[in-house]
């Protein structure tokens, strides 16, 4: 019988309490963590498991000091059985729950779970949390080796831990809904064939599209980055950054601009405002997009730019051959508020607040 009598010191639990929030930015820093609580707390193996909602067993997606044969036996066989699900489900979130604590000495030494999987690959007491998500739950779980016990200095370090452990599972549960939103964004941004950035109220690149990467290594591109904000490689930087001043609001409301090649057959540059609530904004505040049109990709629509569907894009067509939004439903056959909801998408993608407003806007960059 071995008893870990080594006490955490405080640098451990501190370093532990980084890991945990390292945890919720960086996703490759949860194996970290797991080992690192392994170890500290007096145990041998780890593992996280996650129970989708509607599943009626967690799955182990992350293990430390496991062999993966056993990952895999828990999650095809030996998870449905575990006598400690229930009881973990039913434990408040936050709170360690303990094998040995918690089940009688004959389920222990008698179920097929303990002698057929956990016991039969050497591990024995099991010290289980649950961190409450949004959607899935999602379980830590720390086991000694057989006949290695840890003290009460160790359990203290679980209790300690443990809120630091319920908060990181939340907020990385958020953060993976955010990141997933990004990615979508990313995805649809770079499947635009021009080069796209979007810029922060202090001018600076805050996001650039796969397009414009591949034009910044362009020796011969229209723009490259310098310092952090976009610059054109060759002419003066004054029709830019008035532009973008003006599509940031630092010169009055808002609005889009258009720069003409300063040579026929040049590439053209459109800068305009990305309002908050633009659903790809990423940042939730004011941005100004900068994009680079090629002269063979002089047929892009403005639809493209500010991202509208296909109903707002007839929508604004429409308005701009100068009919009313009344006029506009009755010829499509749709209710007039339907009419009114289009309208009001396309005032939140540009950044415009009234009719004549986005009409004017769309009819200065519509025009070659």
């Amino acid at each position: 019988m071995t008893i870990m009598g080594i006490v955490p010191s405080q640098e451990t639990y501190d370093a532990l309490v980084g890991l945990c929030y390292e945890s919720v930015l960086d996703n490759d820093r949860w194996p970290a963590l797991l080992d690192a609580l392994a170890a500290a707390s007096g145990r041998q193996f780890g593992a996280v498991a996650i129970n989708p909602p509607g599943d009626a067993a967690a799955t182990v997606t992350l293990a430390a000091r496991c062999d993966p044969a056993a990952i895999h036996a828990y999650n095809a066989d030996y998870g449905a059985i575990d006598p400690m699900r229930e009881l973990i489900a039913a434990t408040a979130d936050g709170q360690w729950c303990h094998d040995r604590r918690a089940l009688p000495a004959e389920t222990i030494a008698q179920h097929a779970y303990y002698q057929e999987f956990q016991h039969a690959r050497g591990m024995d007491d099991r010290a289980s949390i649950r961190l409450d998500g949004r959607d899935a739950c999602i379980y830590v779980a720390l086991l000694t080796a057989i006949g290695v016990y840890p003290d009460a200095a160790h359990d203290a370090l679980l209790a300690r831990i443990a809120p630091h452990l319920q908060r990181a599972g939340r907020l990385y549960d958020t953060m993976s809904g955010l990141r997933d939103g990004l990615c979508g964004r990313d995805r649809l941004l770079d499947s635009l064939p021009t080069p796209l950035w979007l810029l922060d109220e202090e001018r600076r690149v805050a996001y650039r599209n796969a397009a414009a990467e591949r034009h910044t290594a362009r020796p011969d591109g229209t723009l490259c980055e310098y310092g952090g904000q976009v610059r054109p490689r060759r002419a003066t930087t004054g029709r830019l950054e008035t532009a973008i001043r003006q599509a940031l609001g630092h010169a009055g409301a808002p609005r889009a601009a258009r720069i003409a090649p300063p040579a026929a057959g040049g590439a053209e540059i459109l800068v305009a405002p990305v309002a908050d609530a633009h659903p790809h904004n990423p940042l939730q505040r004011p941005l100004a997009a900068v994009s680079v049109i090629e002269p063979e990709q002089h047929n892009l629509k403005v639809t493209d730019l500010f991202q509208f569907s296909r109903a707002e894009a007839r929508l604004a067509t429409k308005l701009q051959e100068g009919l009313s939004l009344a006029e506009y439903a009755e010829r499509q056959g749709i209710a007039l508020s339907t009419a009114r909801t289009q309208l009001r998408a396309l005032f939140a993608k540009t950044g415009t607040h009234r009719q004549g407003e986005l009409v004017s806007l769309l009819l200065r960059l519509s025009r070659h």
